[in-house]
């Protein structure tokens, strides 16, 4: 029997209020067959973190995440993934929690700065900068590690920036598109990225080819220059023209003819 992804819906920290009696909530649950799909839930709670939905009970949401955590766990081990995954995929999720919730005002803010989740899961107090560690050694593993490598960028996707904060988006943007382009190859195009778990509307990062920096600058040079050779040939144009109507008008002289006749 496959196992399904956990149901764990809104929690009660993050509720908002009771569905609508009229519209009861329908809830669909593919069968799982990554760590991704497995983690649907996970990412649906970060969304809402993102959101603006914050806890209000640091301590009811830290053991609300571990529990979806641990079902996480289980089911994943069902499905024979390798143990390296899930605690890589466990460290990533909880390095993304924390910089959800400190990145925004909320009633739990200071607490959670004294305990974040990363600090009591794994030890661990630098996950901003151990996450691109952590995902340069999975990235180093190849396709042995492939189920791992989709829960980080997905998570990058999400909108988790680390260390690259203060480093400025443009090296963060890089490193997603190619960790994209490996799992892809890594993959070999055989299926769609996460089939089972649509991606949220609010994507933070977008994969796109970009433009090398300098080429903006060199187009804007070039359309310059021949701006200004076009505009110059005009000028010279109308200025021969508007001068040949006053031609006659001082005339030049005829010169001369000298001789000069040398006696012996």
């Amino acid at each position: 029997m496959n196992p399904k992804t956990p149901s764990l819906g809104v929690p009660a920290a993050l509720s908002s209020g009771p569905a609508s009696p009229e519209r009861p909530a329908v809830k669909l649950e593919p069968v799982a067959r990554t760590l991704l799909d497995l983690m649907s839930e996970a990412f649906y709670l970060l969304l809402l973190l993102k959101r603006g939905q914050s806890p209000t009970d640091a301590t009811m949401f830290v053991q609300q995440v571990r529990e979806l955590l641990d079902t996480v766990e289980r089911n994943a081990m069902k499905l024979g993934i390798a143990g390296e995954d899930i605690y890589a995929a466990k460290y990533a999720y909880c390095a993304a929690i924390d910089e959800a919730i400190l990145s925004t005002p909320s009633a739990v803010r200071d607490d959670w700065e004294l305990q974040p989740l990363q600090l009591i899961l794994f030890g661990d107090h630098l996950a901003g900068e151990h996450f691109f560690t952590r995902l340069e050694e999975l990235r180093a593993q190849g396709g042995a590690r492939l189920q791992a490598l989709e829960v980080y960028y997905f998570i990058l996707l999400l909108g988790f920036e680390g260390k690259y904060r203060l480093e400025g988006p443009e090296k963060l943007g890089y490193l997603t598109a190619r960790l994209g382009d490996e799992i892809t190859y890594l993959k070999g195009r055989r299926a769609a990225f996460a089939p089972h778990w649509a991606p949220p509307d609010a994507v933070a990062h977008a994969i796109r080819r970009q433009a090398p920096v300098w080429l903006p600058v060199v187009a804007v040079a070039v359309l310059g220059i021949a701006g200004y050779l076009m505009l110059a040939h005009a000028l010279s144009r109308d200025t021969h023209r508007s001068m040949a109507a006053h031609q006659d008008v001082v005339s030049v002289p005829p010169r001369t003819a000298h001789v000069t006749i040398t006696l012996p």
